[in-house]
């Protein structure tokens, strides 16, 4: 039973890093260096983000050598 209160566990810390990152993002693009430091101060590990991104399909895109940026993908109607 331990390992499914785990699972409850870890699919709560996921569906919270989703809803975290589709807030955050629905404003528009954020740098990452905002996003994992907002990620930190709501309790969200940067694997867990990073789960979180890929199952939203979050675009990263490199804008200078220092700065990516996340966005949301197009809604396609």
């Amino acid at each position: 039973m331990a390992s499914d209160q785990y699972i409850r566990h870890r699919n709560a810390l996921h569906r919270q890093a989703r809803e975290f990152l589709h807030t955050l993002l629905a404003a528009g693009p954020q740098p990452y260096s905002v996003i994992v430091a907002r990620a930190a101060e709501a309790g969200i590990s940067v694997s867990t983000l990073l789960t979180a991104k890929q199952a939203l399909r979050v675009d990263s895109r490199k804008v200078n050598k220092r700065t990516t940026l996340w966005s949301l993908p197009p809604v396609v109607s």
